[in-house]
């Protein structure tokens, strides 16, 4: 497996696993060398009761012959045969680990191939989508879905909001004309106006959004007839209410049974009727065309691609992760597996340094307990020729 090393000067690659040091390093360590700073301390009290009980003195030190060197070393050399032992197991177990990981390793670089493949699938389909719409069936999202202005429901619902204001402010009190020829309550009259005028407002616009998922995702014959009818019922019903509107303006009043003079007085039938369908045509097309230019379809397309891109990003970031780690860890494992000689060989430097240092804190405790001062100039000439031969052994 190859590793890459990750430049500053370059931008980071995605599909490139980098990676520097092991983020987890193999540790199979068997063999851990002793506790050299108490086995000293225990040497030299050691050497310290010896002397004070006699196993041994000066006489025994000027000889050059000291029993628990030989002691000393025959546990030497059983700790040379257990590193030797444990150093095997080390390896054969480094191995059989490297194994594992390198099955491990494949698997989790199988899971990150998919999911840049994934993600490589959807950036070219996003890039194609995120341009804006310049005519209704070119597949495009609005601008304002592109941008991710700070403030989409403010721009989506203030022209929906200004125009139900401008509705209600010229719709009531006509409607309210309209049903109080009929007779009804004030209260009543007030409900059915408001509820009139939101119908007038609401049922064109729902119709703009149909229209527009028609233009975007076409349709088959049958629909094409269904919107045009529809458009026909709508004008149907706008020539309607334009004529109840036309009376109850045109023509006088009659409440508690005295005559008040028309709303529209000095204005004939035909201008009014003219005004009352412009005006009810003019509103029912404004929001028509505001469904339509607001809830383009796309729009849904382009969320949803979006949303695709960043969990399809962090699902292929997350797989890097995993890949990185699991490659670096079969690395440490192949390093700790090539370092078996190195590490034998330094294990024995500090077990023969080691053993060596306990031999010399054993003569210092044994040169305390006598309080001798030709003990001590002994003991001296014993650390000189052992340091001397180079190697501990039986003096």
């Amino acid at each position: 497996m190859r590793f890459f090393r990750r430049h500053t000067h370059e931008p980071p690659d995605p599909g490139q696993v980098t990676r520097i040091t092991p983020a987890v390093a193999y540790d199979g360590d068997l063999y851990h060398l002793p506790d050299w700073a108490r086995r000293r301390q225990e040497e030299r009290d050691l050497g310290r009761r010896h002397a004070t009980d006699g196993q041994i003195d000066t006489l025994t030190l000027q000889t050059g012959s000291v029993p628990r060197f030989h002691e000393l070393e025959d546990e030497r050399l059983g700790e040379l045969a257990r590193v030797e032992d444990l150093g095997e197991r080390e390896l054969q177990q480094a191995r059989a680990a490297f194994e594992a990981q390198r099955i491990k390793l494949a698997e989790s670089q199988r899971a990150f191939a998919d999911a840049r493949r994934a993600l490589d699938d959807t950036l070219p389909r996003l890039a194609d989508l995120e341009q804006p719409s310049l005519r209704p069936g070119d597949g495009r999202p609005s601008s304002i879905a592109l941008s991710g202005s700070r403030w989409p429901v403010v721009r989506r619902w203030l022209p929906a909001a200004l125009l139900l204001l401008l509705l209600l402010v010229v719709e009531v009190p006509i409607l309210y004309q309209v049903i109080l020829s009929w007779g009804d309550s004030v209260a009543m009259t007030a409900l059915l106006a408001a509820g009139a005028a939101l119908i007038m407002l609401v049922a064109p616009h729902m119709y703009g959004r149909a229209f527009r998922s028609w233009q975007e995702h076409g349709g088959s014959a049958k629909g094409r007839r269904l919107l045009v009818l529809t458009a026909l019922i709508w004008l149907g019903l706008i020539v309607a209410v334009a004529v109840l509107r036309r009376d109850a303006l045109v023509k006088p009043l009659v409440v508690d049974g005295e005559a008040i003079g028309p709303t529209a007085e000095g204005v004939g039938e035909l201008p009014t009727m003219i005004l009352l369908l412009a005006l009810l045509i003019a509103t029912a097309l404004i929001a028509a065309d505001l469904g339509r230019r607001m809830h383009n379809p796309n729009d849904g397309r382009l969320r949803d691609l979006r949303a695709k891109r960043d969990a399809e990003a962090a699902a292929s970031a997350a797989a890097q992760v995993v890949y990185q780690q699991d490659a670096g860890y079969a690395e440490s494992i192949a390093q700790y597996a090539q370092a078996a000689d190195r590490r034998r060989a330094s294990r024995v430097r500090q077990l023969d340094s080691g053993y060596d240092s306990l031999a010399t804190a054993y003569l210092g405790g044994v040169v305390e307990g006598l309080r001798d001062p030709e003990a001590a100039s002994w003991a001296e000439r014993i650390v000189a020729r052992r340091r001397n031969a180079g190697a501990p052994g039986p003096n």
